[in-house]
C-alpha cells in the first residue's frame, strides 16, 4: 500500500482530474443550452409551448435514475441553466 507521503503527492493529480472532468461538464452543459434554446425557437415558431414539462420530467427521471434522489437537484439545475426560468 502506497505510504501517506506517497498518498499526498495523489492529491494534486487527482484535483487536476477532477478540474479537467468540471471543465468538460460545463462544456457539455453550456452546448446542452444552445440545444435546448433551438428546440425552444423551433417549438414556439410551430406554434407550440417553450418548454415542455413531460419531457423535463422524464429528464429528471433519466438523472435520479442515474444518480439517486441527490441526482434531481443536478437535474433541475441543468433544466434551469439550460431553459431558464419558468
Amino acid at each position: 500500500t502506497p505510504s501517506p507521503a506517497g498518498e499526498a503527492e495523489l492529491i494534486p493529480l487527482l484535483r487536476a482530474q477532477i478540474d479537467a472532468l468540471d471543465a468538460g461538464i460545463a462544456r457539455l452543459v453550456a452546448e446542452r443550452g444552445r440545444l435546448s434554446a433551438r428546440i425552444q425557437s423551433a417549438r414556439i415558431a410551430a406554434g407550440g409551448v417553450r418548454v415542455e414539462l413531460g419531457r423535463e420530467r422524464r429528464v429528471l427521471e433519466g438523472y435520479r435514475d442515474s444518480l439517486g434522489d441527490e441526482g434531481l437537484a443536478l437535474g433541475n439545475a441543468v433544466l434551469r441553466l439550460c431553459r431558464g426560468p419558468l
